[in-house]
């Protein structure tokens, strides 16, 4: 009787530990790549990319930037949430995360954390075809326009392609983001996407080449694109060009 009571005990014990398994948290970090910049208005912002170095994947991934003035003192806080609402293992996503308080011209220096929640992985269903970027000859906003499709067999729903910005040095020196005309994309369906960087942010000088996500609420993007592109010397040019045009 004692023996068939152990075994039960035991019996119960391993189903309990199936039933109430915890799942490890898929681990994100805040990649060294960031930088601090004030935009036209006198706010500041810190762009940058964190990455999903963990074996699961992750949800609702939200940046918190502590910003400190020239004495050490704490003078405010944001948050932001990655540009990317899933982030499968060894993916990374842009992110912005702006103070827009008065304590903005304060701004010394700032630290950054990052929390996410472990979810299911979506499957991948968006590639990006192509892209190319080009500076608009009377505004001089800085244009990634390319082509993406739904490679999957269902709706890709409120389509979204991101952008991160680096310099020579590989620092994000600014962020963006466009979603599809229609938002929507039908099962093997092309549409095309322009993102915008806009010339008073003061960044389109600094940018060298860029790198190119995409998300839609089903679909993660089919990483076979090649993730940056870097601007041609004759792009380069023409950004110090325009620069030097608008400064006259």
């Amino acid at each position: 009787m004692k023996r068939f009571l152990l075994v039960l005990v035991f019996a119960v014990l391993l189903f309990a530990m199936r039933v109430f398994e915890v799942k490890a948290s898929g681990l994100v970090v805040v990649l060294p790549n960031h930088t601090g910049w004030r935009d036209a208005l006198g706010y500041y912002r810190v762009s940058g990319e964190v990455e999903n170095i963990g074996n699961n994947a992750v949800k609702d991934a939200w940046i918190t930037a502590t910003f400190y003035d020239a004495s050490g003192n704490t003078i405010g806080t944001a948050y932001e949430h990655a540009y990317l609402k899933v982030l499968l293992p060894g993916r990374k996503s842009p992110f912005e995360v702006l103070l827009t308080t008065a304590a903005a011209s304060q701004v010394h220096h700032y630290s950054l954390s990052v929390v996410a929640t472990d979810t299911d992985p979506i499957p991948e269903g968006l590639e990006i075809l192509s892209s190319s970027s080009y500076i608009e000859s009377i505004s001089g906003n800085l244009i990634v326009s390319g082509n993406i499709k739904n490679v999957a067999s269902e709706t890709a729903h409120t389509v979204k392609v991101i952008a991160a910005f680096y310099n020579e040095s590989g620092y994000v020196v600014a962020t963006s983001c466009s979603y599809l005309g229609s938002q929507d994309l039908g099962p093997n369906e092309t549409a095309s996407f322009d993102i915008v960087l806009y010339w008073n942010t003061n960044r389109v000088p600094l940018v060298t080449a860029y790198y190119l996500t995409a998300e839609s609420v089903e679909y993660a993007l089919v990483p076979e694109f090649p993730s940056i592109a870097v601007l041609s010397a004759f792009l380069v040019a023409s950004l110090l060009f325009a620069v030097c045009t608008k400064r006259i």
